[in-house]
């Protein structure tokens, strides 16, 4: 196995413990309400987020990117991954928030 095979693969081990933590810290500073689906989602935000600083520590000291010449500006692609994964957090955290609201309006409705 090469240096960079080893370092996707300790990558996705890295974003997979931490998305469990943070989902896990989530669920118990707040329940879920919102059944399975909300409770993926809820992952898949904490996961992408939480693999932003690895993704970029693993990018800058094993794969040594290029810089990428798109539309006439030159842009790193460790910027690109970074916004990519921002932007993948936030589009889970909107569907994480519309799967959730009814369930959530519910339970809060039945404590009153």
């Amino acid at each position: 196995m090469d240096g960079k095979t080893v370092a996707a693969t300790l990558l996705i081990l890295i974003v997979l413990a931490l998305g469990g933590l943070v989902s896990r810290h989530s669920r118990k500073r707040q329940p879920i309400y919102g059944g399975a689906l909300a409770v993926f989602f809820n992952f898949l935000s904490g996961m992408l987020f939480a693999a932003i600083l690895p993704s970029i520590c693993i990018s800058v000291l094993v794969l040594h990117p290029a810089l990428v010449d798109i539309a006439g500006i030159t842009l790193s692609p460790l910027l690109l991954i970074a916004g990519g994964l921002m932007l993948l957090s936030l589009l889970f955290s909107f569907l994480f928030a519309l799967v959730e609201s009814g369930p959530l309006e519910r339970a809060r409705q039945q404590r009153m």
